[in-house]
């Protein structure tokens, strides 16, 4: 398992977000810990993009570690899936918590999506 931007969030400070990448064959976890907001949503779309280039076709992006998702994380989620669709691959999402998954469900997204519990 890879990660990127990691603190120490036993220290009680803030921690910065990250992204936990698990391969595994041709599926690959991604996982952002954090915000995924307008701030963050490159490092997340530049890291999915790095991972189909290099070969996996199957993303699973699990959302159990954000914290909060704004509109733009959103948008993003979509635009993996409608990319993933186009290129007959496959998006997973593992759901996150109440508060994140409530944006799904306020928009009337969540059906269109894959969502799994693990």
């Amino acid at each position: 398992m890879t990660t990127r931007d990691e603190s120490n969030p036993t220290a009680g400070e803030f921690e910065p977000f990250r992204i936990d990448v698990e391969p595994e064959r041709e599926s690959v976890r991604v996982a952002p810990v954090g915000e995924l907001d307008i701030a963050t949503v490159e490092k997340l779309r530049a890291e999915v993009e790095r991972l189909r280039e290099a070969g996996f076709t199957d993303l699973v992006l699990d959302l159990r570690g954000v914290r909060f998702l704004d509109s733009t994380g959103l948008r993003l989620v979509l635009e993996l899936d409608a990319a993933a669709r186009e290129a007959s691959q496959e998006l997973t999402i593992i759901r996150g918590a109440a508060v994140v998954q409530r944006i799904f469900e306020v928009t009337q997204v969540a059906e269109r999506l894959k969502f799994v519990d693990r």
